[in-house]
């Protein structure tokens, strides 16, 4: 009979410290979509568990009318909508406040509070600090919020202004009790993403953080949204995220990033609890990749080797 060497027993009792790691993390995502994308979905309830988190994008130009009609629909279909509240889309502290109660009034509880990416605010409002400390979100009686979080930075924002502003956001979530929680722009490089949320945490900051995460989808498409969004996307930085990156026809997934993240984060920084997913391959593919990939329904190729979800 042949006996398994100690060298292997080892390998494998770290392959599957990894897949409960990487299954941990995967349990509670998120996915992001827009009122447009969001037409081509049959129904979320066929492709998502139910109670799953769909944030709704608000970009320059949406109608605030869009946004509500969807989070009711995603209410019906069983998911937990989250609609982003961009304070530059809107014309007023007015406008914000009937946006905030009619979300509300549909039965939203949670949303996410940003700047928003318009360059020219359509009133006077042009941060989340201002919608956040207007005492509109806890006085409607909002249960979770989320901020934005900028691993690799922001091209309009300073490191000390962003800094202050994290502040800012811990200490209105701890003075008002409403749990806050950071979503982060997409990335590719795991350990620049821990170290960043090492620092933040040195600095003081508590909330947990939620890592976003581009979603299965083509070369050509990571690019162009990486930079649409400035984040640093060189074709050095995609294969250095490691894992089955470029697969088929230079398709990609996320499968490298998402180890790295979930077996060193209790190394570098343990409020790293969450995965955020951006369908910038298609919303039903990602939704699909990330449900099976919460189930654990992943073959792994070493313990820091990647894996391939499985059907």
């Amino acid at each position: 009979m042949a006996h398994l060497g100690l060298g292997e027993a080892t390998v494998e009792h770290g392959v599957d410290d990894a897949r409960v790691a990487i299954v941990n993390l995967a349990r509670g995502f998120s996915l992001e979509t827009t009122p447009r994308q969001a037409e081509k979905v049959a129904d979320f309830g066929a492709v998502l568990p139910r109670g799953s988190r769909v944030f709704i994008a608000f970009i320059p130009g949406e109608q605030p009318a869009a946004i509500l009609a969807l989070a009711g629909r995603l209410l019906a279909e069983g998911m937990v909508p989250v609609p982003h509240i961009a304070a530059r889309n809107l014309a007023s502290a007015g406008a914000f406040e009937r946006f905030a109660r009619d979300l509300h009034g549909v039965g939203v509880r949670q949303a996410l509070l940003l700047a928003g990416g318009a360059s020219h605010p359509a009133g006077s409002l042009a941060s989340s600090l201002e919608l956040l400390e207007s005492g509109v979100i806890e006085g409607l009686g909002f249960e979770q919020v989320f901020v934005a979080g900028h691993p690799e930075g922001h091209a309009d924002v300073g490191p000390g202004e962003l800094a202050a502003a994290l502040g800012a956001k811990n200490e209105w979530a701890r003075r008002t009790g409403v749990p806050a929680t950071i979503v982060t722009q997409f990335g590719f490089d795991g350990e620049a993403i821990l170290a960043w949320a090492q620092a933040i945490g040195a600095a003081g900051n508590r909330l947990p953080i939620r890592v976003g995460v581009a979603g299965p989808a083509s070369l050509a498409s990571l690019l162009k949204y990486a930079k649409m969004c400035g984040v640093n996307a060189s074709m050095t930085m995609l294969a250095k995220a490691g894992g089955r990156l470029i697969q088929l026809v230079g398709q990609s997934t996320p499968d490298g990033l998402i180890t790295d993240l979930a077996t060193q984060r209790q190394g570098w920084s343990e409020l790293v609890r969450d995965l955020h997913f951006y369908p910038f391959g298609g919303f039903e593919r990602t939704a699909h990749w990330a449900t099976r990939l919460s189930l654990g329904a992943i073959t792994l190729h070493g313990r820091n080797a990647g894996f391939t979800v499985t059907n």
